[in-house]
């Protein structure tokens, strides 16, 4: 990861490609495209789940809450604009509590912006530790032409791990298991998921959307290959009465997760072919490769495209795939 990272520079790219891929890959992206945010006036929801859990929608990303005698749990904080209207819904649904654990999911603002107001001094905020590296570091994104600034320090992760070992993690509160563990350069390089077994509810925070193509942060780690093997992993954890919440709007079923991921091999499939003809992403976006998804899947299909692309050329780069 380095702090500062400028745009990528088309001759460059084409000599890792033709040494990694055998053949000039063209970049022809055509311009960055940036993600719509959550409206100002949108209202916060709060709507109860299962054995205690409470879904807020409304405030960027998803939140999820766990109250309990013992203690709380909430899963990601929402965008910094939302903040403290954010902080005041929680308050009146999990009162104070003796104990408190904030996960954050990944890095994104509108899942991390309510750190500072969601997180008092001394709350363990729990993440992946790539997820603490990119909130500490500015950085620039190339795909919405955008620096992000280091984050202030009590809004960092201060409880993080490392391992992507199969093995789920977890924290207790009172008689609550609530587990936790890494998904891999999906949508970004420090997705967790939080599953909740005694309510049979997953938190994906970014590697599941609701309606919409996925977002590949390719220059924070993600990639579309990732994201996949993510979402089957996921599906690994679910039954058909799993609760799944994505990233924002509603509830998922494993059936989502089930089309999610076939959309993602397939796109996938279709790019690798056309990006060794040594064509690059206005012909992928030409020949409309995700025709058959875009009534599943909302929103800007050539962001989604040439993010993919790009993830694919920076997961050879980083040694990731073959």
């Amino acid at each position: 990861m380095t702090a500062e990272a400028g745009p990528i520079v088309d001759p460059s790219r084409r000599d890792v490609l033709k040494a990694v891929a055998g053949c000039a890959l063209l970049a022809a992206s055509g311009g960055p495209w940036r993600v719509a945010s959550a409206g100002a006036d949108e209202k916060l929801v709060a709507e109860t789940l299962r054995g205690g859990l409470t879904l807020i929608t409304g405030a960027g990303g998803n939140v999820v809450l766990l109250g309990t005698p013992e203690g709380s749990v909430q899963v990601d904080s929402g965008s910094p604009a939302r903040a403290q209207e954010l902080a005041r819904l929680v308050a009146e649904r999990l009162g104070s509590p003796p104990a408190r654990t904030l996960f954050n999911t990944h890095w994104h603002l509108d899942h991390t912006g309510g750190n500072e107001a969601a997180a008092p001094s001394g709350t363990p905020i729990v993440a992946h530790e790539n997820t603490r590296l990119w909130m500490s570091t500015k950085f620039y994104v190339e795909w919405e032409d955008r620096y992000y600034q280091s984050r202030p320090k009590a809004a960092w992760p201060n409880k993080t791990f490392f391992s992507s070992d199969p093995q789920p993690l977890f924290v207790d509160v009172g008689k609550t298991r609530v587990e936790y563990g890494h998904l891999p350069e999906a949508h970004t390089d420090g997705d967790i998921y939080v599953r909740f077994p005694d309510q049979n509810v997953i938190v994906a925070g970014g590697a599941v959307t609701a309606a919409r193509y996925p977002v590949l942060d390719y220059i924070t780690g993600g990639w579309i290959g990732g994201l996949a093997d993510a979402t089957k992993k996921l599906i690994g954890l679910c039954d058909d009465d799993t609760l799944v919440v994505p990233d924002s709007g509603p509830i998922q079923r494993r059936a989502n997760l089930e089309a999610q991921k076939e959309m993602l091999e397939t796109v996938r499939q279709r790019i690798e072919a056309i990006a060794l003809q040594g064509r690059g992403v206005q012909d992928m976006i030409a020949e409309q490769i995700t025709k058959e998804f875009d009534a599943r899947y909302a929103g800007d299909s050539k962001l989604f495209i040439s993010n993919a692309y790009e993830g694919l050329w920076w997961s050879r780069l980083r040694g990731i795939v073959a």
